[in-house]
């Protein structure tokens, strides 16, 4: 893509992370999105023929302003050379807290997040499965010292428990302060030797 074309891209999911915070994925307009973006209709379309291929590319978007912050943070850590001393167990509860929070703060994330990861279009599960493989790098980088069949365990746990606490939460079953206790009891539990 040419620098043009990334600014006009980075523009479309601007506006639909934007519009997330004010209403449901379902809600949201191709027409509104080129609106709010100043892309031409013709050219949103040409970039995501689908409503649902935008809402994925907005996720991943949305995921990676995530891992740019965490990725400065560890930058400035290594810079000052701060050490953190809290366990494997602690760091990740932390990491996933965190991930809570910004779904807590924008609670159409998580139902766009249950929305996508029950799609079976290739475009989406593609999207899909960067975003995994970005949210699995920052969380593997906080367990060194961690056997790698001890990694895979543990991520496949906290990955399903991620999954049913906001789907357990966005449907009104169970409260957000449930969904987080949740996710960190498995944390610790699959964490306990590392803790």
């Amino acid at each position: 893509m040419t620098a043009g074309q990334r600014e006009r891209r980075a523009a479309l999911t601007d506006a639909v992370i934007a519009m997330l915070h004010e209403m449901e994925p379902d809600r949201i307009q191709m027409r509104e999105v080129s609106d709010r973006s100043r892309v031409a209709l013709g050219t949103l379309y040409r970039y995501f023929p689908t409503k649902l291929h935008l809402l994925a590319a907005s996720m991943v978007a949305w995921n990676d302003r995530l891992s740019r912050k965490l990725e400065a943070e560890r930058c400035r850590a290594r810079e000052t050379g701060a050490v953190d001393d809290r366990s494997v167990r602690d760091r990740v509860q932390a990491l996933y807290r965190r991930q809570l929070r910004a779904f807590q703060r924008g609670p159409n994330f998580a139902r766009l997040d249950l929305e996508l990861a029950a799609s079976s279009d290739p475009y989406v599960r593609e999207s899909m499965q960067c975003r995994a493989e970005a949210n699995h790098a920052a969380t593997v980088a906080l367990m060194d010292g961690v056997p790698d069949d001890v990694v895979r365990v543990a991520l496949l746990a906290i990955d399903g428990t991620m999954l049913a606490a906001l789907t357990q939460w966005i449907s009104g079953r169970l409260s957000y302060a449930g969904a987080v206790r949740n996710v960190e009891d498995v944390v610790g539990l699959v964490l306990a030797d590392y803790a």
